[in-house]
């Protein structure tokens, strides 16, 4: 295949607004690090093992919510993005991956670095492409620039997520001295815009109905990147409705009035005794998973109605089976919905307002007792310590469960990451990593175990600090 064929790739992404590229070094793909590190518009960074690159780059993406280039070589390079590439897909985080391959002829016959690569993920990417080995007919050209087209496209599309394109070359993989180097800059760019999903007037009309005939409504945050103005849209319409907000510590609604932020601690009482005052008789959730797991089993015992707010749902998502409506609209949108509701009687808030600041000082004065050195003291004055221009990043599992327990202080706005895709340690450092050289106005803490610390040690064998 031609450099200036893969150059075009390079000049795509850069078309579409992509500005990182995370390349491990090899041979095979090495007219992709060239197309890339020579191009005007990435910043490239160069890390060589590839699960932990994967992961930096999903850090990187997350922090800045834009698409990274995700670059290898050939063979069981390949396999190693596999993990940073499942948690993505469930985080719903955009990532390009382009992963150079042998030509199809040497598969299956015992040459070094070739294995089956075509459609590698799996059903976790969104998509997968197969790029032409061979550009040199102008159909073949424009097919490969329609494909990188949509690769990217797809990245963006809600719902975001990580998207492979495979690559074989043949030799020889450098450029000589004699060949021109340059981008097209007239290489056709296809945009595409993201749906607007808004209510159709029946449909509002029968929701805002709907939630009028309930009383005891909770709100539900689950593990998402929310804006701040959806916060605090949420937070004015939450206390104007007298509705308490389901917030635990991968939610980053801890600092809203009503938010119930120790519901782990709460529902573990709840779960040995039928409290109905307590049981909501709806649940509006947002986001995706949560970690509190009392919280989770109490409303799959109890919950008759979730309605779950979501744009661009590729599949129905039902941990409480309880779900009765996926509404596939803008969050934003479904809260200007509520504007005109009427308030809701405020017992069942004041229920678990009263319950969440019983059960904060009992964690409290729980930490204040112990004399001796141990985990929960020493996270609860790490916590305690942060400013708001920290990011706190948390290992699975046992870190990111003993800060939920503990929770945050609800007068500090501190914002927490950690893996709940899949809930692997394998990635915590990386992921952190890559929040860390994607944002240098933030100071970044990791609070780690040491079995996922030195599983992911990789994540420090480079030179970007």
């Amino acid at each position: 295949m031609s450099q200036p064929s893969i150059n075009n790739i390079a000049e795509i992404c850069s078309r579409h607004g992509i500005r990182k590229a995370v390349i491990s070094p090899g041979s095979r793909n090495a007219p992709l690090t060239l197309a890339f590190s020579r191009h005007p518009e990435f910043e490239c960074f160069s890390v060589s093992d590839e699960r932990s690159a994967a992961f930096i780059a999903m850090g990187m993406a997350q922090s800045n919510k834009n698409p990274v280039a995700l670059i290898c070589t050939s063979g069981s390079a390949a396999l190693n993005y596999a993990p940073a590439i499942a948690e993505a897909y469930f985080q719903q985080i955009p990532l390009l991956i382009l992963t150079a391959d042998r030509p199809a002829e040497w598969i299956d016959q015992w040459d070094g670095q070739t294995i089956r690569q075509e459609g590698i993920y799996g059903r976790h990417v969104k998509k997968s492409y197969q790029f032409p080995l061979d550009t040199s007919h102008p159909d073949s050209e424009w097919h490969g620039v329609r494909m990188m087209n949509e690769a990217v496209n797809q990245c963006n599309q809600l719902p975001t997520g990580p998207v492979h394109v495979n690559i074989s070359f043949r030799e020889p993989f450098y450029p000589s001295k004699t060949d021109k180097w340059g981008y097209d800059k007239n290489v056709k760019i296809i945009k595409q815009t993201k749906p607007s999903c808004v209510f159709d007037k029946n449909h509002a009309g029968e929701l805002q109905k709907a939630f009028g005939g309930f009383s005891k409504i909770a709100f539900l945050l689950g593990q998402a990147d929310y804006s701040s103005e959806f916060l605090e849209v949420l937070n004015v319409i939450s206390k104007k409705l007298n509705i308490p907000v389901f917030a635990d510590i991968i939610s980053n609604g801890n600092t809203l009035t009503n938010s119930i932020h120790l519901p782990d601690s709460v529902c573990m009482p709840l779960l040995k005794q039928s409290n109905e005052e307590f049981i909501p008789e709806l649940v509006v959730s947002f986001g995706k998973s949560i970690i509190s797991k009392n919280l989770k089993l109490f409303l799959r015992r109890n919950l008759k109605n979730q309605w779950h707010i979501s744009q661009g749902n590729e599949f129905i998502s039902d941990p409480f089976q309880s779900l009765a409506q996926l509404i596939d609209v803008e969050p934003s949108a479904f809260l200007e919905l509520l504007q005109q509701s009427a308030p809701k009687p405020n017992d069942f808030l004041n229920n678990w307002k009263s319950k969440d600041e019983e059960m904060a000082k009992k964690t409290t004065a729980f930490l204040s007792d112990q004399t001796n050195f141990n985990e929960f003291t020493v996270l609860k004055k790490v916590v305690n310590l942060l400013s708001e221009d920290y990011q706190l990043h948390l290992a699975n599992s046992m870190s990111v469960r003993y800060a939920n327990f503990i929770g945050l202080d609800k007068d500090k706005t501190i914002n927490v990451c950690c893996n709940r895709g899949t809930s692997g340690i394998d990635g915590s450092n990386s992921t952190a990593m890559g929040h860390a050289i994607a944002i240098l106005d933030k100071k970044h803490l990791l609070v780690t175990g040491d079995v996922a610390f030195f599983y992911d040690r990789n994540a420090f064998w480079h030179n970007y600090d």
